[in-house]
């Protein structure tokens, strides 16, 4: 208990001595320069040692005062105007390697210490993944800014505090405040347009039966108005037009249940490469929204059962949005998920997964239990990367591997790993005693 102690008691200085003195490593470097200048004049009687260790102290010294006053001053304009600061970011969503572009508006102090800027930062994270490059500098007074910035990956990014940093010109401190924001960025899966997926309707979901039909009152039955109608079922479109009362008599034809259920296996799977897992279930999400949008842009609904959702929930072509964002969310399921399937007589399941999955089995047996006809798809193993070029470092020092990354050796093991997993998986369950109608390789 007495190191953990004293270690909390040394951090707690630290921080200390750090909002005291503000420096950067670039500052601290400057100090220490100007201390050994300061220093070697003493001891050799240099005057010119003396006169510039001297004044580099009297910059620091300036550095540090002008750095506090600054940071009095925005902190005033914060606890006057709470507001003073708005971040606008996307609200559709954007595809993976778009630029977005953030909206940046503040109310800063008209002037702060001579020779000091404010750098405002956004960093944007959603579980193992962050996005840093949201950053531009704020001229004082009102301004507004608008940042381009990258969106690498998929994933529904958010920002609970956004960071407002006071700079010297030099660089040599860096005070920060932290400012209270609401921003959120979703990232949608990659589509694939190009791939056919034909197998998901090969007399599974006829087109005539499951497409949704178009609301629209002019398809409906009409007649004429007589006093004591419902005047709630007037139609008011054909009233427009003729100037006529007439009185709605056919309704909307429903829309008509899925046959199509789509389950996402994500439960976390040992196979798979630690440096690998985020892209690999970026790969596997593109390819079931790649599926689910091609029956969407046939009008055709669909059902998603989702990790972690309580039931299954349906999606036509207007919930497209809804859908993508909903996949953007996706990650591992860190506990072993059982997929809430729905108590329907005739369905046909598309189950996409990884080979090896934990909980591949309990998925298929259950819907072996109702009867359902299969598609399975698995994720394939990553290939191999394209080999590093050796360059000068490399060749005068030795290579050493960093914590948590795999060498490419290790790679390669693991990717035998995965593919024996894979042959097995087909074989096991492409046979009549799951009932999968399809085994594919993704």
């Amino acid at each position: 208990m007495i190191p953990l102690r004293k270690a909390g008691l040394a951090s707690a200085l630290l921080r200390t001595a750090g909002a005291v003195f503000p420096f950067s490593a670039r500052g601290l470097a400057f100090v220490v320069m100007a201390a050994v200048l300061l220093a070697a004049g003493l001891a050799r009687d240099d005057l010119a040692a003396l006169f510039w260790g001297a004044s580099f102290l009297l910059y620091a010294l300036y550095a540090i005062l002008a750095s506090h006053f600054s940071m009095v001053l925005l902190r005033g304009k914060r606890n006057a105007e709470p507001d003073f600061l708005t971040v606008i970011l996307p609200q559709q969503g954007m595809s993976p390697g778009d630029l977005a572009e953030a909206h940046v508006s503040a109310r800063l102090p008209r002037a702060l210490a001579p020779g000091f800027v404010v750098h405002f930062s956004l960093p944007l994270s959603w579980q193992e993944r962050s996005i840093e490059s949201v950053t531009c500098r704020l001229d004082p007074g009102r301004t507004e800014h608008p940042i381009r910035f990258p969106a690498p990956w998929r994933g529904a990014y958010r920002c609970r505090e956004a960071t407002l940093e006071v700079r010297d010109v030099l660089g040599f401190t860096a005070n920060r405040m932290g400012v209270p924001v609401d921003a959120a960025l979703t990232v949608h899966p990659a589509v694939a347009h190009g791939q056919a997926w034909r197998v998901l309707a090969q007399g599974e979901a006829p087109s005539a039966t499951t497409t949704r039909r178009r609301r629209s009152e002019e398809l409906l039955e009409v007649r004429k108005y007589y006093p004591g109608d419902d005047a709630r079922r007037l139609n008011w479109k054909v009233f427009a037009h003729s100037r006529e009362l007439f009185l709605r008599v056919g309704e909307e034809t429903p829309p008509p249940e899925s046959r199509i259920l789509f389950v996402l296996d994500a439960n976390e799977n040992p196979l798979i490469p630690r440096q690998l897992r985020s892209a690999y279930l970026d790969a596997l999400v593109d390819s079931c929204a790649s599926a689910m949008e091609s029956l969407l842009s046939d009008r055709t609904a669909v059902l998603f059962c989702r990790p972690g959702a309580r039931d299954c929930r349906q999606y036509s072509q207007e919930m497209r949005a809804q859908l993508l964002a909903a996949l953007a969310d996706e990650w591992w399921a860190d506990t072993p998920w059982q997929p809430p399937l729905p108590v329907l007589p005739r369905l046909h399941a598309a189950v996409f997964s990884t080979p090896g999955s934990p909980g591949l089995a309990a998925i298929l047996a259950q819907i072996s239990d109702r009867g359902w006809s299969t598609s399975l798809f698995l994720k394939e193993p990553p290939g191999p990367g394209v080999a590093a070029r050796l360059g000068l470092r490399d060749l005068l020092f030795l290579r050493t591997e960093l914590p948590g990354h795999a060498s490419p050796a290790g790679l390669q093991r693991e990717r035998a790993v995965l593919n024996d997993a894979l042959a097995k998986d087909l074989a096991t369950y492409a046979g009549p005693g799951w009932k999968v109608r399809h085994a594919r390789e993704i």
